[in-house]
Parts: C-alpha cells; structure tokens; sequence
C-alpha cells in the first residue's frame, strides 16, 4: 500500500472516528439531562420528537411526537389516570388533543409551518430557490394540562337517608394543573441530521418552563448535499466554458472541427 492511500484511509478513518464522538456525546448529553429532570419531577410526561417528513416548497415540517407518562399520571398498565389535553400548533389544523382518562397517550403528528431564515447582515430572507444555500426555521411549542373529571352533583330536593339528613353533594376534584414535560429532540449545540439530506439544530426561547416548551427548529442542508451541490455546478459550467472555447477556436479562429 503507498503512503497516499494509507494517509487516505487514516483521515477518513479518524473522520468517522471523530462524528462518532460527537454523536455519543450528544446522546450522553441528552440522557444525562433527562435523568435530571426526571429526578427533579417525577409526575411527568417524556416526550420524543422525531421528523418525519420535510417539504420546503410547502412550507411543511411533520413531527412524530411520542409521550410516555410517569408517577401518579399513568397506573401501572399503561393508561392514564386522569384526563390530560395537550395544546400545540399545527398546520392541519389539530392544535389540541385529549387524552382520556383510562386510555394510553398515543403517539400524534403535527405538522409546522417553515419559513424562511433572514441572512446574517441583511433583510433578505432565504428561499428555496437559494439551494443548496437556503436555511429555514419552524417553531414547536408544547403545553400539558390535567382536566378534572366532572362529577355528578347530588339533588337538590334529594329525599333523606337513614340518618335523617340529606345527602350531600361530592366534593369536586382539583382544579386544572400544568404537567412537566421533557422534549428530547437534538442537542443545540451539535447539528444531527435527523431528516435525510437535512441538518437541524434546537433553540430553545427564554421564556420556556417545566411545563411550556417552545422551541425553534433551524434547517439547513446537510454538509454532504452543499458539496455534492457545489460539485455538480462547478462541473456544468466547466463543461459550458469547454464548449464554449471549441465554439470559439472553430468560428473564430476557423480551426477544423
């Protein structure tokens, strides 16, 4: 083997050494601070983000969303032990879901509205017609709540029971209360493709909480696909300008075709 294809080998072999790091870092980031905030609220919901589909010319981000209950919201089968309504925003127009009491929280699809990013320095916002330049946003947010059950109050003119006095009328339960979540969707500060031919990044606003989410996806194109991009349009207009210098030797100059 000659020293070209080993230094060759060796890079690519420390590249893929070097994005496996960085990916188990990540998911050890990730799961370190899950843990914590399972710790910290143990009556909690987890909830795993997943991208499913991606259309910029629509304008269309589809989110898979998977929740999984704790503690005293979920019996030990699985189902819900009170009524709980998730609140979000989507495009197909399901911005509020319910989640009966005795049933299991199952997985729902939103669908955001990406726009287009403003470029650093300027007013112009990117476009599709940009690629593979063009950068992107869609914002998530989530809300949980509990959803007291409404009980039946006794009669008014009820007739009096054994002990002579009328029965009384059962104690309502507790008011509405918010519900902690935990987002896992990707680390901020280390961009995964989570989407083929895509990267995207999480920024998470100041104004979020235990129990209110909202967070914004940055899109851009992968790495692979700007250089792949780049390639193909240095190679067309390499081609063009060759054809355009035999156009001109034979025309011009009147050399032999």
């Amino acid at each position: 083997m000659s020293f070209r294809r080993f230094f060759a080998a060796a890079g690519l072999a420390v590249s893929c050494l070097l994005a496996m790091t960085m990916l188990v870092g990540a998911q050890t980031e990730t799961e370190k601070k899950l843990k914590e905030f399972q710790d910290k609220h143990p009556d909690r919901i987890d909830v795993f983000a997943k991208v499913l589909n991606l259309d910029p010319i629509k304008g269309d981000v589809t989110v898979r969303l998977e929740f999984f209950p704790d503690g005293n919201l979920v019996n030990e089968d699985g189902t819900l032990k009170k009524t709980i309504k998730f609140d979000t925003e989507s495009a197909n127009g399901k911005s509020e879901v319910t989640f009966d009491k005795g049933k299991r929280m199952n997985a729902t699809e939103v669908v955001l509205t990406m726009y287009g990013e403003k470029k650093e320095g300027s007013d112009v916002i990117s476009r599709v017609e940009d690629y593979p330049f063009d950068s992107h946003r869609a914002d998530l947010y989530l809300y949980f709540y509990s959803k007291p059950d409404k009980k039946k109050e006794a009669p008014k003119e009820a007739a009096p029971t054994e002990e002579g006095a009328a029965p009384k009328a059962e104690e309502e339960e507790d008011e509405e209360a918010e519900i902690p979540h935990f987002l896992v969707f990707t680390d901020p500060k280390i961009g995964i493709p989570v989407a083929s031919g895509y990267t995207i990044t999480t920024t998470t606003s100041k104004d979020s909480d235990p129990s209110y989410t909202n967070l914004t996806m940055n899109i851009s194109r992968a790495s692979t696909v700007k250089l792949f991009a780049t390639f193909i349009m240095l190679l067309m207009w390499s081609v063009t300008l060759a054809v355009l210098g035999l156009v001109f030797t034979v025309v011009i100059k009147g050399r032999k075709a």
